[in-house]
């Protein structure tokens, strides 16, 4: 699970990067930023998994739950603004 997270968060790390390259990122900035966010909290959960974290208990179980929610809810405001800052352009 972990390592097709990790590629996933790459994905979304690199959206931005190929909207700027289709010279789309303009009309929505403010939404790819919430996209790029939701690759680094999504990188961050997967790093909780590590087992240098697992030393610590329970506390990185909460860890890969709260940052990946926040991944999740990330990707999720950030698609919806896209999408509908392109649509009105």
């Amino acid at each position: 699970m972990a390592f097709e997270m990790v590629w996933f968060a790459l994905a979304t790390l690199l959206a931005p990067v190929f909207a700027e390259y289709a010279k789309i990122r303009v009309k929505a900035e403010k939404g790819f930023n919430f996209i790029a966010g939701a690759g680094v909290f999504l990188l961050l959960a997967m790093g909780f998994q590590l087992s240098l974290f697992s030393l610590a208990g329970g506390a990185a179980v909460y860890g890969v739950y709260l940052f990946e929610f926040l991944g999740w809810l990330f990707l999720l405001i950030g698609v919806l603004m896209t999408a509908m800052s392109l649509l009105k352009k």
